[in-house]
C-alpha cells in the first residue's frame, strides 16, 4: 500500500524522485512508531505542491501518549523539506473537537498511506 500510494501521489506532481527516499523514510517511521495511521497531508496531498516552495507534511497517529519533545521532526529528503507531527488518537479526537485547522484539515484531505486498522 505505501509505495503505491506514494507513486500516485508524487507521479501527480512530477516528484518521482522522492518514491524511493520517502518510502524508505516512512518505513524506518512505521518501525519506530508503530503507528495507527500515517497521513501525507498539506501541499503535497492536495496535489499542490511546488518543489523549492513547499515542504512534505506527514501526521503520524499513534495509540499512546506522546511526550511534548517527540512531537515534531523535522528532516529532509534531497532538496525537500519533511514535518513530521506525531499525535495520539485521543489528541487528535481531541483536536478535531476543537476544530485545529491542521487537523481537521488533515483528515478532510489527507491522503493515508499507512494503517494498521
Amino acid at each position: 500500500m505505501l509505495k503505491e500510494r506514494l507513486r500516485e501521489i508524487l507521479s501527480s506532481i512530477n516528484a518521482q524522485d522522492l518514491i524511493e527516499p520517502l518510502e524508505s523514510f516512512l518505513e524506518k517511521l512505521i518501525a519506530e512508531f508503530k503507528p495507527l495511521r500515517v497521513i501525507i497531508v498539506g501541499s503535497l496531498a492536495k496535489r499542490k505542491f511546488i518543489r523549492g516552495l513547499s515542504d512534505i507534511d506527514i501526521l503520524v497517529v499513534v495509540n499512546y501518549e506522546v511526550p511534548r519533545d517527540k512531537r515534531f521532526i523535522l528532516t529532509s529528503l534531497r532538496d525537500v523539506d519533511v514535518e513530521i507531527t506525531i499525535v495520539s488518537r485521543h489528541e487528535l479526537e481531541k483536536a478535531l473537537e476543537e476544530d485545529r485547522e491542521f487537523y481537521v484539515d488533515a483528515i478532510k484531505y489527507g491522503v493515508t498511506v499507512f494503517s494498521s486498522e
